[in-house]
């Protein structure tokens, strides 16, 4: 039950890259304006939780150099808050984590597919919902092969994905040349509610998802105590540079009362910018990305539920590595059959706001632990990173979390209600480890 040292820092930093970058760019934008109207707040909102997600990088940065296992929050929670609220970080990874942006993910590749499939496939909702569950599948069976391949994969994929999206903002700029459309975005408006803007920054937050990458595959990366920190921040900066850019393009392309409530965001950009023949090829581009977010997130995931099968609170099965290709691949398949259910289960919107809450809950209890954390020195900047920092992530995460729960209490029930599901599989795995006698292993 050991996993394998194959991942450099070039592919944790893709693997951070490609498991932010996915649907959250290609469809929040239209959700958000819809929540805080016409003004600058849209960018305001992208750039907040920009900083959000470096602040958070910053401090997961401390506790994978400390902690370098797999596992991510499960593995921070564990030798500081116990096994309950380790299981439930870990739960909520299987179910809302991982599970639910790549059931989301698989969704919105469906959409931006639609032209390309056939019109008894893409006017048919259950059949959509079927090729999503397809392209699920293909995924799940090609990292299968072993985790050298599916990192180079995920690398190439991931490599291209960033170049294409540049290119089509740049492309849109200077096709659009909207200079107007952009002002009047950017105006002041009439305000923005409080609420608004908290559901605001929990859709971006979704969109963000995925700066922790490389903690979850930790134990596999050479060097983790440099290369995990660096690859998480480097990563986080450059997708929070390419969100920005990308937004720009959108308002500078439509007005931002075009896009409220929308979507297909990217597709309306390029039919204003490139004409009729424009959406088909963003579509294309745009499913590339959403694949590369698949793929990252599948990688990931897997790790979580390793990491508590290893300490006896998941079955046994999951921390199985398979001797050849040096992956958890059970626990891949088992992660794909749950996003599969929720494919079936829900729609886009609602697994946006559903697994956005939760993910922020979670990750405000993992940065509470670098408070625990000893400093190695009384430098002020060390003061700044392991007091000052955390404890802005923790205010302003806190605030969102509040303003959801007044907001969308059915979402907010909804994901917590998911998280309290894990307590009975927890007695259970925890009664079967006292009756056999066995421990968690040494941390």
């Amino acid at each position: 039950m050991h996993l394998f040292r194959e991942i450099g820092f070039r592919s944790a930093t893709f693997l951070v890259i490609g498991n932010i970058v996915g649907v959250g760019i290609f469809t929040t934008s239209g959700l958000i304006a819809q929540e805080i109207g016409a003004s600058w707040w849209l960018l305001g909102v992208w750039i907040l939780g920009g900083i959000i997600a470096l602040i958070g990088a910053t401090c997961y940065s401390l506790l994978a150099a400390q902690m370098p296992r797999a596992g991510g929050e499960y593995a921070f929670l564990y030798p500081y808050y116990g096994e309950l609220p380790a299981f439930l970080s870990g739960w909520a990874s299987l179910l809302i984590g991982f599970s639910a942006p790549i059931a989301g993910g698989s969704l919105a590749l469906t959409y931006y597919l639609g032209p390309f499939l056939p019109t008894a496939i893409s006017a048919h909702p259950i059949r959509l919902k079927l090729m999503a569950m397809l392209f699920l599948l293909v995924v799940c069976f090609l990292l299968s092969l072993g985790l050298r391949f599916g990192s180079r994969v995920q690398t190439a994929v991931t490599l291209l994905n960033v170049t294409l999206i540049l290119g089509f903002s740049l492309l849109v700029l200077r096709n659009t040349r909207g200079g107007s459309n952009l002002m009047a975005s950017l105006s002041p408006g009439d305000g923005v509610e409080f609420l608004s803007l908290g559901s605001s920054v929990v859709l971006v937050m979704f969109a963000y998802s995925g700066w922790n990458a490389a903690t979850y595959v930790a134990e596999e990366v050479r060097s983790p105590e440099r290369n995990v920190p660096q690859a998480l921040l480097t990563g986080t900066l450059v997708v929070t540079l390419i969100y920005l850019i990308v937004n720009v393009a959108y308002l500078s392309a439509v007005p931002l009362e075009a896009l409220a409530g929308k979507i297909v965001v990217a597709e309306i950009t390029a039919s204003r910018a490139f004409g009729p023949a424009g959406p088909l090829l963003v579509n294309a581009l745009i499913s590339l990305s959403i694949l590369s977010s698949l793929v990252a997130m599948s990688i990931a995931g897997p790790r979580v539920y390793f990491a508590m099968s290893r300490d006896q609170l998941f079955p046994q099965w999951l921390s199985e590595v398979h001797p050849k290709k040096k992956s958890p691949v059970k626990s891949l398949w088992f992660q794909s059959l749950v996003a599969l259910g929720l494919i079936a289960a829900g729609s886009l919107y609602q697994i946006l706001l559903y697994s956005g809450f939760v993910l922020t809950l979670f990750a405000t209890l993992t940065v509470c632990v670098v408070f625990k954390l000893k400093r190695p020195g009384r430098a002020r900047s060390e003061l700044i990173v392991y007091r000052l920092a955390p404890a802005l992530f923790v205010m302003i995460n806190s605030v969102v979390l509040f303003s959801t729960i007044v907001s969308h209490p059915r979402e907010a029930i909804a994901g917590l209600l998911t998280v309290a599901a894990g307590l009975p599989v927890y007695s259970y795995y925890g009664r079967r480890r006292e009756i056999s006698g066995t421990h968690a292993v040494e941390r």
